[in-house]
């Protein structure tokens, strides 16, 4: 009987455990390039046509690299978490009592046996994998290639059942993403890092094995996305600010609701208008050509824009706090007039505060995605899509959603070709004392819209992620007038270059329309659309089940992945089952584990690892038994309020 051959073996192994990788090896019948074979069958090296990509034997050259690669391997190590820069009190408290529980013990790095992560990009032959396990420990592998040949070729080298077993024995997950797009790959590397935990971030591994344009842009991508996954959470204080936000918005005006479902595409042109520096280079573009495009004003731009003597079509808001209530109000104090509002019509998430909503005229409101107060209270209403990180990303989303295809971009600068710029200079951040904001550190920089390099940052990029996605999934033919980072899929156009056919618009004409497909509600009349008597039940099961799940699984968490794992699973079983109610406390439930695992990744020993574990579990039930209080509170408070005629809500906590 004749033995099977590695590659053989690897594809029946392949079967089972990783299903989809053998189908695309099946598939894979005519490649371009072909593996290099040794005498004894096994594959040595990749021809690639013009050359090979290893020009040496393959095992050779993964030792030399993955020896060179330890004397200074790219990891992913997150900052301290200082209480007084985080905003939930959960994860501050957690923090605050860590930090004194750790005193000055901590490792400066997660040692490698407590790596969550080794995240390979460039797969080649695959040799270097199980070298790179030898001496390190981490929870999840992760296998990237680009090259779906390559991917076909490792079966001739790289013994896969080996390599699973090897995981196995060390406690670590195995995972293999085949992608050429960077971004497809950043996707399901997501869903990974996702399904992994927070915790797994700190201290992963990057390993590049060979480097195209390809292989970089996934391996930068990796950290983007580290970056982008720690500020994309919502912690309660914001989730029930929401709330109690939504219910005060449509208790007290007269409102249209946009639908967040695509309407009929058209040819008219948007102006979306950000307040990045480069705003201040446009204003005569944006005056010259106003009459010609429905113009999108978003958050602090309205003021640069007044000034100018601009009135926007449109002015959108998203922000639930009371640092947007008071831009609001400083804009209106400088230009607002003798009049009661703006004169301008709003169009906000229905989260805003009602000191928002009261100086513009018609309010066009609508829900986000994801959020509490749209789980709880939207139903009938399909949310908006891509409202996030920022305004310019909610004007953008809401213009698509209300069929415009032809979208051209104002101060959207995601970043500034000057570092130290961060807004356009007649804004909030520049006219009103003490009204600073968060992201003018620019340490990131990347290509510029007109050439010139730009700088940016976490929530840059991920505004700009968000831009390209709009853009590419909605097929939008979009100019980027801004002088900023460059947006994919964005044409750059110089505003003074700026040119519109055609006559001015009939803009009372499009109000009309919008009007006419949204749904128009009174002042008090939304909530009797809602079942909010059945969200209050629905939250008081959650509840019990929330503090059954901590007397169950707690006590005997002595490893914070275990517990990550295990609040995960609750989690996302709960969202299935009791769908909104859960969202409210899930974001700083899902917080503290990150926050702990930073201090708990660098215990110097197995006795300090069990008091900060101590410490962790002591302070995650007394948060979360605060926040189950809190909003049980809040929800009778608003079922009380809004119980329709007949309905009895007073024995609901008991029965709950």
């Amino acid at each position: 009987m004749t033995e099977l051959s590695l590659f053989q073996k690897n594809l029946v192994f392949l079967d089972t455990a990783l299903p989809g990788v053998a189908s695309l090896v099946r598939r894979s019948t005519d490649t371009i390039t072909q593996p290099v074979l040794d005498e004894t069958g096994l594959a040595v090296d990749i021809d690639i046509g013009a050359g090979r990509l290893y020009n040496t034997d393959a095992g050779e050259f993964a030792r030399l690299q993955v020896e060179s690669w330890r004397n200074s391997p790219m990891r992913v190590v997150v900052s301290r978490p200082e209480p007084e820069s985080l905003s939930d009190q959960c994860t501050k408290a957690l923090s605050a009592d860590l930090a004194a529980c750790a005193g000055d013990t901590l490792l400066p790095i997660p040692p490698a046996e407590h790596a969550g992560m080794l995240v390979v990009v460039g797969l080649g032959l695959g040799l270097q994998v199980p070298q790179l396990l030898e001496k390190m420990s981490p929870r999840h592998v992760v296998l990237i290639e680009p090259m779906e040949e390559f991917m076909v070729h490792s079966l001739h080298a790289l013994d896969w059942q080996a390599l699973s077993a090897q995981c196995t024995a060390q406690g670590a997950t195995l995972d293999v993403i085949v992608q050429l797009d960077p971004r497809a790959a950043q996707k399901e590397l997501d869903e990974l890092m996702t399904r992994f935990g927070a915790s797994s971030v700190d201290g992963a591994y990057t390993y590049v094995h060979y480097q195209t344009d390809a292989t970089i842009a996934i391996a930068r991508g990796f950290h983007e996305l580290v970056g982008m996954k720690s500020i994309m959470q919502g912690y309660y204080g914001d989730e029930k600010l929401m709330i109690e936000n939504t219910v005060s918005n449509v208790d007290t005006h007269e409102f249209w609701m946009v639908d967040g479902t695509y309407q009929a595409p058209h040819d008219l042109a948007a102006f979306i208008v950000g307040s990045g520096p480069s705003l201040d280079q446009s204003i005569e573009a944006i005056r010259a050509w106003q009459g010609h495009a429905v113009v999108f004003c978003a958050g602090s731009a309205l003021q640069t824009l007044l000034s100018a003597g601009i009135k926007p079509d449109f002015q959108i808001e998203k922000e639930n706090n009371e640092t947007t209530e008071a831009r609001i109000a400083h804009i209106f104090e400088r230009n607002g007039g003798d009049g009661e509002t703006f004169g301008v019509d709003l169009m906000a998430s229905v989260s805003v505060k009602a000191g928002v909503t009261r100086l513009f005229d018609d309010k066009f409101l609508f829900h986000r995605e994801f959020l509490s107060s749209t789980r709880m209270f939207g139903d009938g209403h399909h949310p908006v899509v891509g409202t996030g990180p920022f305004s310019a990303n909610t004007a953008m989303a809401l213009a698509t959603t209300l069929g415009f295809r032809k979208v051209y971009l104002f101060g959207c600068d995601c970043g500034s070709v000057d570092q130290t710029a961060h807004h356009a200079k007649d804004t909030v951040y520049h006219t009103r004392e003490g009204h600073t904001q968060g992201h003018n550190n620019m340490p990131i920089q990347v290509p510029g819209n007109f050439g010139t390099p730009a700088w940016t940052n976490s929530y840059y990029l991920w505004s700009r992620w968000v831009f390209e996605t709009v853009i590419a999934g909605a097929e939008i033919t979009a100019f980027n007038c801004s002088d900023g980072v460059a947006i994919p899929g964005a044409l750059p156009v110089r505003p003074e270059d700026l040119a519109l056919p055609g006559a001015p618009l009939d803009k009372a004409k499009v109000t009309r329309a919008i009007k006419g497909a949204g749904r128009h509600f009174e002042a008090g009349r939304y909530m009797e659309t809602q079942d909010v008597a059945g969200q209050l039940r629905s939250w008081l099961a959650f509840a019990q089940e929330m503090r059954v799940f901590m007397d169950e699984v707690l006590p005997t968490a002595d490893e914070l992945h275990e517990f990550e794992v295990a609040l995960t699973r609750f989690l996302n079983r709960c969202d299935e089952e009791y769908g909104g109610v859960v969202v409210p406390i899930s974001g700083s439930a899902r917080g503290m584990p990150p926050i702990a695992g930073y201090f708990i990744n660098r215990a110097a020993d197995a006795d300090a690892h069990a008091r900060m574990m101590g410490v962790f579990r002591d302070v995650f039930r007394t948060q979360i038994e605060n926040l189950l209080g809190d909003a049980t509170g809040l929800m009778e408070s608003i079922a009380a309020d809004h119980a329709r005629e007949g309905a009895d809500t007073s024995e609901m906590r008991a029965a709950g």
